[in-house]
């Protein structure tokens, strides 16, 4: 037998279900308050009656007026109904059009017209598949102005509801969210959005706030927070510009908003339980040193005899313990409200601020006391951030661990490089592990691993071993500080492959938070700085040595003659001494012992942070 091609295009081609038509009369089959009406709304028809607010089932003159001149033109589709309803059928999409035909039915018989009956679609196969019926719904209503934020607020919730209960495959969830145009991020999301008060919706939407369902759920998250619309409107804004189709710079603003709620919660827990103790409670105050205040913090302060105050300790013997909470860091700092009266000194190094102080010599001490604190300021805040970038960064960085496309060329070279130069060899299991979504506790896991894993994605295998070495060894607490040297109890400059594995990242689509950013440029006039110093020593060098060679040139007659008679070089053994020492050049620099670090692969202390008091 021999198969046409329109039989072959017919026989590839989708099945599509268009349903039976039927007539329906809107006055004898449809009655919305009827329940028991042959035709009912469909439990899982889009929009909703309400009891308060617009109600967006009910049709409005214009439309009653044309179904009334030329009739319902377009059909609405039904189905029928289940349980107690059998028998019956459910209005899926339509209901204002089938509410207008009974609503011009009614004036027709007032008049003495005639009226129409209403064509519709009766879709069998919409028979208890809710999930179909209500994406139906929502794909005709979801562009109309009519459908309200609290319709697509309970559309969320039934479609949270079924995808959980039903297990919807991903093909059909693809399907389903793209025919209600929302992602299947956002039909994820679709619980969180459910759970959001009607009155925050509403307020964004007359704010013309133009967030998807995912943006939704997680401001809903951070709302609290007095920047978090802004900061969240900027970000998007910022990921429409570099079309970031990976959410880049919102992810890190929700990574700090995050941040700052946990803050927040720490606050109101460290303020009840100051309460609770009886602690008495001082406002913060960026400097404590006023003169016209006697309360000073307790770390700046000793007992008579010259001893550290502890917290506990000055509880119990002083009648001026207080506390504040530093709103940067939340955390507890312990005052003294009257450190003269109850007779403290000033630490060491504390300026006393009081009459009996020169002025001057107070106030340059204030000044470095301040200089200090400002940098102590300085190192928590980008602590916090540092910590509260990782888990962006680490998604994402999981993100491209599961791709199945062909890496990008600085990825392949980074892997390269890091493994011939003897980098990725080391074994990080657990880093690893949690990058690959794997089990990677041996070196057994790994072989197992390997043998599973497609040719296609070998790459990103050794991505992901290259990526646990960066971040276990590179991309510690205070790398954004520099590499640390216990010897020397100082910080030197950001290690290279720190600055590496951010620019690699950046490349990558990965929006960098700003204290990643301000690493990266840092170490960045790091190099800069080094590489110019190199340049001049090599160039100062190579001045003193065509100095020297012009002043050899210059001696001319006898004294080249007596140079060519001392064969030994006895003659000459000073200036050859002279050349020598001229020719080195001056003791390199701190930064210089760190390039020959950085160059000698030299790993950070294992916990930077440890002599770090800050």
């Amino acid at each position: 037998m021999t198969v046409t091609q329109n039989e072959e295009t017919q026989a590839a081609a989708e099945e599509v279900e268009v349903g039976r038509l039927e007539l329906i009369d809107p006055l004898k089959d449809f009655d919305p308050e009827d329940k028991q009406s042959r035709v009912i709304v469909d439990p899982f028809n889009h929009r909703k009656e309400r009891d308060q607010g617009q109600d967006t089932t009910e049709p409005d003159p214009g439309l009653i007026a044309s179904v009334d001149a030329v009739g319902v033109q377009q059909a609405p589709v039904l189905r029928p109904q289940e349980g107690p309803d059998e028998g019956r059928l459910g209005i899926v999409m339509g209901q204002r059009r089938m509410k207008a035909a009974r609503v011009a039915a009614l004036q027709a018989v007032a008049e003495g017209r005639p009226y129409r009956k209403v064509r519709v679609i009766i879709r069998d196969d919409l028979k208890g598949v809710d999930d179909e019926a209500l994406i139906g719904s929502m794909a005709e209503n979801v562009h109309r102005v009519a459908a309200s934020a609290q319709d697509d607020l309970d559309a969320a919730q039934q479609i949270a509801l079924i995808v959980q209960a039903k297990r919807v495959p991903k093909e059909r969830r693809a399907r389903l969210s793209a025919a209600i145009g929302r992602t299947e991020e956002e039909l994820d999301a679709a619980h969180k959005v459910a759970k959001i008060a009607p009155e925050v919706i509403e307020e964004l939407h007359e704010d013309d706030v133009d967030f998807d369902w995912v943006e939704l759920a997680d401001y809903d998250e951070v709302k609290d927070i007095r920047t978090a619309l802004w900061t969240l409107e900027r970000a998007k804004r910022t990921d429409e510009q570099e079309n970031n189709a990976m959410r880049g710079a919102w992810k890190q603003a929700m990574g700090s908003l995050r941040a700052e709620v946990a803050k927040k919660e720490r606050i109101a827990t460290l303020t009840k339980e100051l309460a609770d103790k009886g602690v008495t409670l001082l406002p913060w105050q960026r400097s404590w040193a006023n003169v016209s205040t006697p309360t000073r913090p307790l770390d700046e302060l000793v007992s008579a005899i010259g001893r550290p105050l502890s917290p506990d300790a000055h509880e119990e013997t002083c009648k001026g313990h207080a506390a504040a909470i530093d709103p940067d860091d939340a955390e507890v700092l312990w005052l003294c409200t009257n450190w003269k009266k109850y007779k403290h000194a000033p630490a060491e190094g504390q300026a006393e601020g009081g009459a009996g102080s020169a002025a001057g010599d107070a106030a340059a001490a204030e000044a470095k006391l301040e200089e200090e604190r400002a940098a102590k300021r300085r190192v928590k805040k980008n602590n916090a951030a540092w910590l509260a970038a990782r888990p962006v960064r680490m998604d994402h960085i999981t993100t491209m661990c599961a791709g199945k496309g062909e890496p990008s060329a600085e990825v392949k070279r980074l892997v390269l490089e890091m493994i011939l130069a003897g980098q990725g060899g080391g074994f990080r299991g657990a880093r690893l592990g949690l990058l690959l979504n794997a089990t990677v506790n041996s070196h057994g896991g790994v072989a197992a691993l390997v043998a599973k894993t497609g040719t296609k994605r070998m790459w990103w295998l050794l991505f992901g071993q290259i990526a646990a070495v960066m971040e276990e060894e590179y991309m510690r607490d205070g790398a954004w500080r520099g590499v640390y040297q216990p010897e020397s109890g100082r910080w030197n400059a950001i290690h290279h492959r720190t600055a590496q594995w951010l620019e690699l990242l950046k490349a990558s689509d990965y929006s960098l938070s700003e204290v990643e950013e301000e690493t990266r440029a840092t170490a960045e006039r790091e190099e800069k700085e080094l590489a110019e110093r190199n340049a001049r020593w090599e160039r100062e060098a190579r001045e003193r040595g065509e100095a020297r060679a012009k002043e050899r040139a210059g001696k001319g007659g006898a004294a080249d003659d007596q140079e060519g008679e001392d064969d030994d070089g006895d003659a000459n053994e000073e200036d050859y001494q002279y050349d020598d020492q001229d020719e080195e050049p001056a003791e390199p620099d701190a930064d210089m012992d760190q390039q020959e670090e950085q160059e000698q692969e030299h790993e950070p202390a294992e916990d930077p942070n440890e002599a770090d008091e800050e």
